[in-house]
């Protein structure tokens, strides 16, 4: 049997019991000899069951009410613990996460206006919120009311228990709590919930819950940095930083897709560094792996930020043009080759000189996919080392040596 089947069954026994009190002391009436008197026990009597069963049945409709509403709340915070514990579990969005962590505290505790402010250095910065739009964007500084002073102290805080209350742009209201929530061993932001559903204030009840909910937000933000991390060391090189191949395969494949949508050109750069066996056998790998780090600095540097730089391999790095013609890929590419053996390379063993071959391919003229683009470009790579190496070559393998720069 539920709550509320009990409850109904105990304000029905309570209407009841008065009506079956009122029939027997009318039948007992009727059977009693007496003047006046009895009879007018008889209507007090009458008046004043009436009277029990209509605050019986008063109070049995405050009970019903009751009752709804308590499983109203009940389902919404089931609801917002399911919506919680999916979010939680399997979310690397970092907003939405505080979006359900938000409502769920806003539900657990009862409150009317729930506020995100996310921590900026100085001040805070209030990011999301429900029940108040106009507070999106709001500056609070650290120093200033109830969010400020959780972000300063780390610790949670109530309002009127805590001697600091909500100040301006902060709701101005009677009840209050926020806590702090940290990720990555530094604080994060600041969960704050304004005005109690109903009269009173929050208890401590509602503050250890919300600080629970707190620690709970923190982790998943945790894993969310955790996750980006794996993807990101999915897709770029150890050593130097910048992509590897796998990554530089799926961005010439987009880039591609793009080109054919709209009827442009890009162009593949591949490139491979001179000699570079000696040096590792002379020097040592510790040298060589210093010369890889430096090369890939120059390649960034010589190249667009729309450009994509990746280690292909070994000493092969390869290079995605978006939007370029030949014209465009064969500057930029030399470009590259100059800035690599205009100024040697500082190691510990004493300034190097390093070269670069390069070779260069467009789509559509060089290839239509990117194997074949790539495939070209190698070519082009390989046939600059066959002209003396230093040196940029375009696709076409029936190139005339005078075309080849230098």
């Amino acid at each position: 049997m539920t709550i509320r089947q009990r409850l109904v069954g105990l304000v029905a026994a309570a209407v009841l019991l008065p009506l079956v009190a009122l029939v027997v002391l009318l039948a007992s009436l009727v059977g009693v000899e007496g003047g006046p008197e009895t009879w007018r026990l008889a209507v007090v009597g009458f008046g004043v069951v009436a009277g029990v069963a209509g605050l019986t049945w008063w109070a049995s409709s405050g009970v019903t009410t009751f009752v709804n509403e308590l499983e109203r709340h009940r389902i919404e915070f089931r609801q917002a613990l399911l919506r919680l514990g999916s979010v939680l579990e399997s979310s690397d969005d970092r907003a939405a996460l505080v979006d359900v962590v938000l409502d769920t505290g806003m539900v657990v505790a009862g409150a009317e206006v729930g506020v995100f402010y996310a921590d900026a250095g100085s001040h805070l910065v209030a990011l999301t919120n429900r029940g108040v739009v106009w507070l999106d964007g709001v500056r609070l500084g650290r120093d200033e009311g109830l969010a400020g002073a959780v972000a300063t102290t780390g610790s949670p805080r109530a309002w009127p228990h805590h001697d600091v209350e909500p100040v301006d742009p902060e709701p101005r209201v009677d009840a209050a709590l926020a806590v702090p929530i940290h990720a990555r061993g530094r604080l994060y932001g600041v969960l704050a919930l304004y005005g109690r559903a109903g009269a009173g204030h929050f208890g401590s009840a509602e503050l250890d819950d919300l600080t629970a909910l707190a620690v709970q937000a923190g982790a998943a933000i945790d894993k969310t940095y955790l996750h980006e991390e794996a993807r990101r060391l999915s897709v770029t090189d150890g050593l130097t930083g910048v992509w590897n191949r796998r990554h530089f395969d799926l961005r010439c494949s987009q880039e591609l897709d793009r080109a054919q949508r709209f009827n442009e050109e890009f162009g593949v750069v591949m490139l491979d560094i001179d000699d570079f066996k000696p040096i590792n056998d002379t020097h040592g790998h510790q040298v060589g792996d210093g010369i890889l780090v430096e090369l890939t600095q120059r390649l960034v540097e010589a190249t667009r930020e729309v450009d994509v730089v990746a280690r292909y391999g070994g000493e092969e790095f390869a290079l995605v043009l978006p939007r370029s013609d030949l014209a465009g890929a064969l500057r930029v590419a030399e470009r590259v080759r100059g800035a690599i053996a205009d100024e040697p390379f500082t190691t510990d063993v004493g300034d190097l000189r390093v070269t670069v071959s390069v070779g260069v391919a467009l789509r559509p003229a060089d290839g239509a996919s990117v194997s074949a683009l790539v495939g070209a470009a190698d070519a082009a790579m390989y046939r600059a080392k066959a002209l003396g190496k230093n040196r940029v070559c375009h696709a076409p393998d029936d190139i005339d040596p005078s075309r080849a720069s230098p």
